[in-house]
């Protein structure tokens, strides 16, 4: 073994190689932990005895070095951890064990090739994130390429940043555009939209990229391939998928959806084989080896999903319907609009393909009236003041248009823009609006739904709890202002805050953070549907309008239910039968919410609300009701009824279809990890605390139940940082990091935590070998290693560290207890065997390793290397 200056330290090394150059000597130098070779002249080498001498002989350093030992060995094993899961380093989340056991799994499978089929809410997006970023502690995810439907590039891009500071991510065709083929180069970290690069010209240009480490496609299941005897029906999107793998340009690719079958086998086998096209003879046999999907798809289920400690992350919620009375005035209104709306379907029908955009407001108009009086009496004015020419003002910023998230937003905006016609529709269009706004104008002054809303809902709500926050959910901006209103004329403009897609990034965040800590009420459009989590504080929803596509509801709640939350989640919908559209879409919540329950207590051994809720996520995802509700207008309720029937039916089926074929998918599994040293974050502090004694850092003071530490740093530390100041609060707990913006987070990245571990795991620092009083630890010894595989070119795919624990002969890897040792600061023994028996125990550690690396390999990963750590002599009296 050999050691370069600490100067410019690559830390141990083996010289496999020598040669002679103008007089001086050098040797290639293979660094097993950066995996680098480098020639180095000999003068700036130092022979040293690696652990196994140092074991075998009985070799031992004066002082504590037994608390170095524990120290070396836990920076390693945090270091490994962090690597092998994302869960130490700097992200805005608290990984649930789901999410690290995901992201271990793959990261050691030897392929990066994999499906994750997540259900609803677990956060997909959280566990690319954590692979990434784990994948870049590595050094084997240089150039990443994130495809996206168009909607959601720019979220994409805030949840990089946002929470796992890979702000790097830029946008194609926003934050950069491409000329030549050359400029790629320029640009490692790309989001992109599908239905972009899909065209040919912006496909070709991406094909002459580089290779790209990782290509990742969100909403995998846009990805459409369907076979027809010998014929394939291939959409854009799936050869844009293709032509990357075919072309070599995607080295590896991860397919995110969490409805990946949609009840259609040969659909979902065009995905696996876009995952693997060396096993496209196997997949044709799916059906009878189902056992394929183990080493390429994941999913986990809401109702299997536990914190650290193994309690059920969710509980509960519970949803009440709040039903307005009709009253006469909403009769006589929705009378006119019926006509109203005939009359314009009809003329849209008359005028073929040219007459979309009628039939588009049309249906827009009965989402508006259904939303509130307010939106309907907009849009109604808008459209008159249009025909008769007058000048319109922008009533809605439009920086929203290219995202998903705001799609009622954009619908609004559409129709009531001054793009809209200067033609009627139909004749007569202008009275009948004129008669549409008499009879709006007296029912905006009896408007049930707002006082039902006001003095009932409300009061109910706040009558134990006056402070209660309340988040309250519409569609449209329209509807977002009249409730603003009429809040804020009862509680002062103070206690609301509004959120909607005419909002900068930065604006949205001040606006969660108002709600967090000072506004009683947020009134969200689809804005807080998706990417934003309101747990923390608020438990408590009202839907004032209930969205056409039930998915939209699932993301609702999905930002108050959701990991983190304390109470049980009470969600209210109001509901004012006042026109045919609300009745039917009361009617479609109805049939949903009988069909999950009826699957969920026949797939459950008893009745779970979490397994009612991981169905409902999968047949919302599957459902198409929007053109039914689109429809429904020509064919009334009862048809309207029958065909909901109908596409419930068919989801029901596709999903009774995924989940049996998912049975034989990997899934978290507590025994998975059974093997591994787990790190937690008592093992971040106690390794802080240790190496804060070892460097002469005081703890001055322990504040926040102990969950703050405030540092005084001596001058040596301060010049290794950089820094002037001496004083320095660091935690490991992320709510503490985000509340106390002068509090240093200690993850993996932070530059104390850095010096810490670079410390502990040099050559100087000592503690290879140690003779440690070990009185809660049965057996005589045990030996650390870091354990790594390779692909066939040589490039490492995996390191496990490991711990080999002797026991009357016998080699036990990394056992529970180990880990509560390395909790507490080691004493030093000074029992040590002799030599024979030092080397019979390597020897049985040795083979044990090796046997380990074999029977993890696969065909893609091979053993590489075993690099001993450390060994310790346990004194158990």
């Amino acid at each position: 073994m050999l050691a370069i200056d600490d100067l410019y330290s690559f830390g141990e090394g083996v010289i496999i190689q020598s040669r002679s150059a103008n007089g001086t000597t050098q040797h290639l130098v293979e660094f097993p932990e950066s995996n680098e070779r480098r020639w180095l002249p000999y003068f700036a080498l130092r022979q040293i005895k690696g652990v196994k001498h140092a074991y075998v002989v009985g070799s031992q350093s004066e002082g504590n070095v037994a608390e170095r030992f524990r120290l070396k060995t836990l920076a390693h094993a945090l270091r490994n951890w962090n690597e092998n899961t994302g869960a130490l380093s700097s992200l805005d989340i608290d990984p649930l064990p789901h999410q690290i056991h995901l992201v271990h799994r793959i990261l050691n499978s030897g392929s990066l090739d994999w499906l994750i089929a997540d259900d609803v809410g677990l956060g997909k997006t959280i566990e690319t994130g954590m692979l990434l970023y784990a994948l870049q502690q590595r050094g084997q995810a240089k150039r990443i390429l994130l495809i996206t439907p168009a909607g959601l590039t720019r979220q994409w891009q805030e949840e990089m940043h946002d929470k796992f500071g890979l702000g790097d991510f830029q946008i194609y065709g926003h934050s950069f555009h491409i000329h030549e083929p050359r400029e790629w180069k320029m640009h490692d970290h790309v989001i992109a939209s599908i239905d972009k690069l899909k065209q040919e010209s912006h496909l070709e240009l991406l094909l002459q990229a580089d290779a790209w480490d990782l290509v990742v496609f969100d909403e995998a299941h846009r990805l459409s391939r369907r076979q027809y005897g010998l014929h394939y029906d291939t959409s854009e999107r799936f050869n844009l998928a293709h032509s990357l793998r075919r072309s070599k340009k995607a080295r590896s690719i991860l397919l995110l959806t969490a409805t990946p079958h949609q009840g259609m086998q040969d659909k979902f086998i065009s995905l696996l084989e876009l995952l693997r096209p060396d096993r496209k003879n196997e997949f044709a046999l799916l059906s009878l080896k189902p056992v394929l999907l183990q080493d390429m798809v994941i999913r986990n289920y809401k109702a299997d999903v536990t914190d650290a400690e193994g309690n059920f992350v969710f509980h509960g919620k519970s949803t009440i319907a709040l039903e307005v009375p009709v009253n006469q005035q909403s009769i006589d209104f929705d009378q006119a609009l019926q006509d109203y709306l005939r009359k314009g379907y009809q003329a849209g029908k008359n005028k073929g393909y040219s007459g979309n955009a009628i039939g588009f407001v049309m249906t827009v108009y009965r989402k508006l009236a259904a939303s509130s009086v307010a939106a309907i009496r907009r849009a109604l004015y808008r459209r008159l003041s249009r025909l008769e020419n007058d000048v319109l003002d922008e009533i809605i910023q439009s920086n929203f248009v290219e995202d998903e998230r705001f799609q009622g937003e954009l619908e609004e905006f559409t129709v009531s823009s001054d793009q809209d016609s200067r033609e009627e529709f139909f004749d007569g269009e202008i009275e009948l609006l004129k008669l549409l706004i008499t009879r709006v104008e007296k029912l905006i002054n009896h408007d049930d739904k707002l006082s039902r809303f006001m003095d009932t809902l409300l009061k109910q709500l706040l009558k134990d709890n006056p402070n209660e926050k309340i988040l309250i959910f519409s569609e449209y901006r329209a509807t977002q202002e009249y409730i603003k209103e009429a809040i804020t004329g009862q509680f002062g403009e103070d206690k609301v805050v509004l959120l909607h897609g005419g909002m900068s990034h930065d604006e949205r965040r001040d606006v969660i953070w108002q709600f967090d800590n000072e506004v009683q009420f947020l009134i969200s459009t689809e804005a807080g549907g998706e990417g934003i989590n309101l747990q923390q504080h608020c438990h408590t929803m009202v839907n004032y309008d209930l969205p056409w596509n039930p998915m939209r509801l699932v993301q609702r709640i999905g930002r108050l239910y959701r990991y983190g939350q304390q109470k049980k989640v009470v969600v209210l919908n109001v509901n004012s039968p006042g026109t045919v559209d609300e009745q039917i879409i009361a009617l479609m919540y109805q049939r949903i919410e009988q069909v999950v329950s009826d699957m969920a207590a026949v797939q459950g051994d008893e009745f779970n609300e979490a397994l009612k809720d991981d169905i409902l996520g999968e047949v919302s995802n599957l459902l198409d009701l929007e053109e039914i509700l689109e429809q429904a207008s020509a064919g009334g309720i009862e048809r309207t009824e029958e065909r909901i029937k109908e596409a419930l039916e068919r989801a029901k089926n596709a999903t009774n279809l995924q989940r049996d074929l998912f049975k034989y998918v990997s899934r978290y599994n507590p025994e998975d990890l059974a093997n591994e040293l787990i790190i937690t974050t008592a093992h971040q502090l106690s390794f802080i605390e240790g190496m804060c004694k070892q460097l002469n850092i005081e703890i001055v003071k322990r504040i926040h139940d102990d969950k703050v530490l405030q540092l005084r740093l001596p001058d040596s530390v301060m010049n290794e940082l950089g820094t002037r100041s001496s004083a320095l609060d660091i935690t490991v707990y992320r709510d503490m990091a985000r509340s106390r913006k002068s509090t240093v987070m200690m993850d993996m990245n932070a530059s104390l935590m850095q010096l810490f571990v670079r410390t502990a795991c040099s050559f100087s620092f000592g503690g290879k070998t140690a003779s440690v009083c070990a009185r809660n630890l049965s057996g005589e010894s045990f030996i650390t290693a870091n354990l790594r595989w390779q692909d066939v070119y040589g490039r490492r795919m995996k390191q496990d560290f490991a711990a080999f624990f002797i026991q009357g002969g016998r080699v036990y890897q990394n056992p529970k207890i180990l880990g509560d040792w390395f909790l507490e600061e080691a004493e030093t023994s000074n029992v040590i065997p002799t030599r024979d028996v030092n080397e019979q125990w390597f020897q049985l550690v040795e083979r044990a390793a090796h046997k380990v690396l074999n029977t993890s390999s696969e065909i893609n990963m091979i053993p590489d290397h075993v690099d001993w750590v450390s060994g310790a002599w346990l004194d158990n009296k």
